[in-house]
C-alpha cells in the first residue's frame, strides 16, 4: 500500500475519534448538574452503569484512532515548520496531555459504575467530581494543542484559514472551561461541552483536508 493510502487511512482515524465519542456520550446521556444530591450522583452511576462502561471502551478504541489521525497531522506540521519543530513538539505534548487525562478521567467513571454495588453516595460524588476536574485539567493541554497546531496554519498553508479559525474558537472554550478545575458549576462544564463539540468540528475538517490532498507532502 503506497504512502497517499496510508494517508487516507490515518485521517479516517479523527472521524473514528469524534463518531466513537459521540456514541459513547449518548450512551452514557446526561451527568449528574452540580445542585443534584450524592444520592442522586449514585443513582445516575445505578441507572446509567452499561453506558458507562460502554463510554469507558469506546472511550478507549477513539484514542487509537485519534492517534493514527495525529500522526499524519504531524508529519504536515513538520514539513511546515521546516525542520523546526518547536510548534508541532507543542502540539503533540498537549494532545498526549490531554490524552492521558481524559483516558484517566473516563476510567474513574468506569470503575465506579464497575463496582457501583459497592460505592457509597459520598464516594460516588467525590469520584465524579473527580473526574470532571481532570477533564477541566485535560483542556488546558488542548489550548496548547489547538493554539500550536492553529497559529502555524495561520502562517503556512498547513490548514484553511477557516479551519484554524474553529480551532481557535475550541481553544478559546477549553480555555474557559480550565475553571473547571475550582468549580463543578454547570455553567463551565457547559463551556467545556461546547468546546467537546466545536473541537469535534475541527477535527473533522481537518481530517477531510487530509483525505483530500493525502500524497501533497
Amino acid at each position: 500500500m503506497d504512502d497517499k493510502k496510508w494517508e487516507k487511512f490515518a485521517a479516517l482515524g479523527g472521524v473514528a475519534f469524534v463518531v466513537l465519542n459521540i456514541a459513547g456520550s449518548i450512551a452514557q446521556g446526561a451527568p449528574p448538574a452540580s445542585g443534584d444530591t450524592n444520592d442522586e450522583v449514585l443513582a445516575w452511576f445505578v441507572d446509567k452503569e452499561s453506558g458507562i462502561k460502554l463510554m469507558g471502551f469506546l472511550g478507549a478504541l477513539s484514542i487509537i484512532g485519534l492517534l493514527w489521525w495525529f500522526g499524519s497531522l504531524w508529519r504536515r506540521m513538520a514539513a511546515a515548520e521546516g525542520g523546526n519543530h518547536r510548534l508541532s513538539v507543542v502540539a503533540l505534548v498537549g494532545l498526549g496531555g490531554s490524552g492521558v487525562l481524559f483516558a484517566t478521567s473516563t476510567a474513574l467513571l468506569s470503575a465506579v459504575a464497575i463496582q457501583v454495588d459497592e460505592i457509597g453516595a459520598d464516594q460516588a460524588r467525590f469520584l465524579f467530581v473527580f473526574s470532571m476536574t481532570l477533564l477541566a485539567m485535560a483542556g488546558a493541554f488542548l489550548v496548547a494543542h489547538l493554539g500550536a497546531v492553529n497559529a502555524l496554519a495561520l502562517r503556512s498553508s498547513l490548514l484553511p484559514k477557516w479551519v484554524s479559525a474553529v480551532g481557535l474558537l475550541s481553544a478559546a472554550l477549553f480555555l474557559v472551561s480550565t475553571l473547571g478545575a475550582t468549580t463543578d458549576t454547570d455553567a463551565v462544564m457547559f463551556f467545556g461541552f461546547i468546546g467537546f463539540l466545536v473541537w469535534a468540528v475541527w477535527i473533522l475538517a481537518v481530517s477531510a483536508h487530509l483525505w483530500r490532498t493525502a500524497g501533497a507532502t
